[in-house]
């Protein structure tokens, strides 16, 4: 399809898309790696960096075609954008179980003795590093309202990579 390729309707064609996949302005933002800021002044039509444009086009699986670049770089883009989704739809999946930490009772009794078991396997299979299975016991050994706290608190350096290596992976939000 050959557009006009004006600010105005490469805004609109991205907020079309983005609404049609059910994204939210704040997920696609996080999986392009731009501000949400950033992201509404492109849908509203104003000027932005072509590259914020097509990294949320990739995010999208969407060619706006306004860079020309090798397709070993297109693929290394991609790549990146891919993770980017990865990395939030973990962090969402995290952020809703402290919400069910932070509300008490037994659904989060089960969540939290389900987690602990789920450590305490890695440590005695040798299934994990020693750092994650401390940081996990740091955050778990603690009250429901607490862990969501600090589950919550997992943007420092640390929370994706815990995040990646979570005892919660079977567990369904």
């Amino acid at each position: 399809m050959v557009m006009n390729a004006s600010p105005q309707n490469i805004g609109q064609a991205l907020r079309s898309v983005r609404l049609s996949k059910g994204m939210s302005q704040q997920a696609l933002a996080a999986a392009a790696g731009i501000s949400r800021t950033t992201l509404i002044q492109m849908e509203k039509g104003k000027d932005a960096q072509v590259s914020s444009f097509e990294l949320a086009g990739q995010v999208l699986g969407v060619e706006f075609g306004l860079l020309s670049e090798n397709p070993d770089m297109t693929r290394r883009r991609k790549a990146r954008a891919d993770h980017q989704i990865k990395l939030a739809a973990s962090r969402e999946k995290h952020l809703k179980l402290a919400v069910k930490f932070a509300l008490g009772g037994a659904e989060a009794m089960t969540l939290k003795e389900n987690a602990l078991r789920m450590v305490q396997l890695w440590k005695e299979g040798d299934l994990c590093s020693p750092v994650y299975i401390e940081r996990w016991l740091e955050i778990l050994n603690a009250e429901p309202k607490q862990v969501a706290k600090k589950l919550l608190a997992m943007d420092d350096e640390w929370g994706p990579a815990l995040r990646q290596n979570t005892p919660f992976a079977l567990t369904v939000t």
